[in-house]
């Protein structure tokens, strides 16, 4: 799963970008409908995937208030960064 690939978190796109909190996560939501999970990104539940996100939360990957998460892959990570740069 996630933790065996290079991922990006939402938080990690943001900052790279100097972009306001929440931008990568409207443009996620914006391509979603185009994504499949497994190939463009991996959602991770809180309830089931609760130690995953502590330790991205830990390694500053995803804001500290984050419930569950999304890691996209490389492809979902290009499209996300081609939809920010439009």
């Amino acid at each position: 799963m996630a933790k065996r690939e290079k991922t990006w978190s939402l938080k990690e796109i943001d900052e790279t970008r100097g972009s306001a909190k929440g931008s990568a996560f409207m443009a996620f939501k914006q391509l979603r409908d185009g994504f499949d999970e497994g190939r463009d990104f991996f959602y991770l539940n809180g309830d089931q995937d609760g130690p995953e996100i502590e330790a991205l939360r830990r390694d500053g990957r995803v804001y500290a208030n984050s419930v569950n998460a999304v890691l996209l892959t490389e492809s979902g990570y290009r499209a996300v960064m081609e939809y920010l740069d439009d």
